[in-house]
């Protein structure tokens, strides 16, 4: 059995006081497997020995708070496949291992301690335990462990956190009241958006949602963010024109975009806002019909609706496309056409067009680059706080 659970942004900034421990060497030798081990080391910290220096928490523990979407096993294992899941925790102790199983290799999370410039950490495939933050002294920290990697990436299953001999997990500050939604592809995702020149454009650690276009303009705002977004997907149809499989309106409702089960509880979590940017695969194999199209967006609105009311929804053009590319290309022309049409068809101020302009990326890759997501944010931004009084 799955269960779909809330996630939050947590606010605070503390002066990094320790070095960021190890991150670079990956996994540490000795994983702890999920079952045996770990559920010994739990019940040796319940029944009060004190000879056994792991205080293992599940990442299921209420006091960790997780901004995004996410599953949780019936173990207490936490299942992550969205991009820019965030766990967010607060500690005190002298150091912090993460315990994780990654489904396949070349998956990455960004590692932020007391609101320190964010660290690579790659993760190897399988059961695996990661050193987080080393020190020696006993002080508090706040921690953001951000997935950086989109669904069809793999999966990641977080077991649970050890704050080191004499540590414990704190309450969760706060949250902000604010929250936004943006349901995308792969530019939502951040495909590109943390590529280096140089580097491979197949390389996993290109991709960089904390610096896309939607959790830009959710720091700006103050506000919590959910990317659920997925490369390759569409409205109706994927990139390669298949209506069949797991679009948008589908994974819309999933805690994990691939896994039918893992339905989302939306009640969760009720946006002020929800950016939509669709189109691109829609329109890879040329342009859709126009009818069915726009039925198919107002009804995914209407469901949107159903579940968020009062939010403000803004319907995006896709940033990868270019009129002229090909030349004649009518495409970007067609879906700003549709996103019109379907403005029109809701009869309500609160669906509303939101124009992007084209973004090149760079030879190889048409994704925008990060320096592009942030253009795209200064777009939006006005819009945004015009339309929701912030």
């Amino acid at each position: 059995m799955i269960e779909a659970r809330r996630g939050y942004v947590i606010l605070k900034n503390m002066k990094h006081k320790f070095l960021l421990g190890l991150l670079a060497l990956a996994a540490l030798p000795g994983a702890v497997s999920r079952g045996e081990n770990i559920t010994a080391a739990a019940s040796m910290l319940v029944s009060g020995a004190t000879d056994h220096s792991t205080q293992f928490v599940s990442a299921h523990d209420s006091k960790i708070i997780y901004e995004g979407r996410f599953a949780t096993e019936q173990s207490g294992a936490v299942q992550l496949a969205f991009p820019g899941v965030t766990a967010h925790l607060r500690f005190r102790g002298p150091a912090l291992t993460v315990w994780l199983n990654a489904a396949e290799e070349n998956l990455y999370f960004d590692v932020s301690i007391d609101g320190a410039a964010p660290t690579p950490l790659p993760l190897r495939k399988g059961e695996g335990s990661y050193t987080l933050l080393a020190g020696t002294t006993v002080a508090e920290h706040t921690v953001a462990l951000i997935r950086r990697n989109e669904s069809w990436h793999g999966m990641v299953t977080l077991t649970g956190f050890d704050p080191g001999p004499g540590g414990e997990l704190l309450a969760a500050p706060a949250l902000p009241p604010r929250k936004l939604l943006f349901i995308g592809d792969s530019v939502t995702c951040g495909e590109m958006a943390a590529y280096e020149p140089g580097r491979d454009m197949k390389d996993h650690l290109n991709w960089g949602p904390r610096v896309t276009y939607g959790m830009l303009l959710a720091r700006r705002f103050g506000a919590q963010c959910h990317l659920v977004s997925c490369g390759g997907r569409g409205l109706v149809r994927d990139w390669q024109g298949v209506r069949s499989g797991i679009n948008a309106p589908q994974f819309y409702e999933l805690a994990l975009p691939d896994v039918p089960a893992a339905r989302w509880d939306h009640s969760q979590y009720v946006p002020d806002a929800i950016g939509i940017e669709l189109g691109q695969n829609d329109f890879s194999q040329g342009v859709p019909d126009q009818i069915d199209y726009v039925n198919a967006y107002v009804q995914f609105i209407e469901k949107l609706r159903r579940d968020a009311p009062q939010a403000v929804i803004f319907l995006m053009q896709s940033a990868m496309q270019n009129d002229g590319d090909p030349v004649g290309d009518p495409r970007r022309a067609a879906l700003l056409a549709y996103l019109t049409q379907v403005v029109a068809r809701c009869h309500t101020p609160k669906v509303l067009l939101a124009p992007v302009r084209h973004y090149p990326g760079v030879p190889g890759n048409t994704h925008p680059t990060g320096a592009e997501h942030a253009a795209m944010a200064d777009e939006l931004e006005p819009l945004f706080r015009r339309a929701l009084g912030w």
